[in-house]
């Protein structure tokens, strides 16, 4: 026998099964790795690069850098220095733009909604620009993992040179 008071809390439960399915199947819900109200960032680290004859160092804040250092392009420096870290929102389609030190901007663009086989993977454009020129030169389109780093390098600074380090943040 039920009690009637027992029948209403079924009665209410089964709504809101429904609602919760009704929601679902809208599309209302997204997957976990853009569940936050912002979506994913990319982390960028602006490092400088130098070789010098006084010995090598490695700034404190590169936790992954030292493995890096005995592979090319890394192996032809010795000081490593963080000039600025900060992140940047991604949107699909969207560049997100970071001005350099040496007078160039960064434009990091989320080529396509991110791909969850096994965690989420995002396909990602780097392009930096030259001073007082609107097109960008296409550096480096990567699919990457949550929280892997991936760099790119190149650009001359202060007798040394500009990396890098990019980190998409879910």
């Amino acid at each position: 026998m039920i009690r009637p008071f027992s029948r209403a809390l079924q009665v209410f439960a089964g709504l809101v099964v429904v609602a919760v399915a009704i929601v679902c199947a809208s599309g209302a819900v997204r997957p976990a790795f853009a569940a936050g109200p912002h979506g994913p960032a990319i982390e960028i680290t602006v490092i400088h690069a130098t070789l010098s004859d006084a010995g090598g160092s490695i700034d404190p804040l590169l936790r992954d850098l030292p493995q890096l250092t005995r592979e090319q392009p890394f192996v032809r420096y010795n000081v490593y220095k963080v000039l600025g870290r900060h992140e940047l929102p991604l949107e699909t389609g969207k560049p997100a733009t970071s001005d350099l030190p040496n007078g160039r901007a960064l434009a990091v663009t989320l080529v396509d909604e991110p791909k969850d086989a096994r965690g989420p993977r995002y396909h990602v454009r780097a392009e930096i620009g030259e001073p007082g020129k609107t097109a960008f030169l296409k550096l480096l389109e990567v699919t990457a993992s949550a929280n892997e780093p991936f760099f790119v390098g190149g650009q001359s600074f202060q007798g040394g040179t500009l990396f890098l380090e990019l980190v998409v943040r879910p």
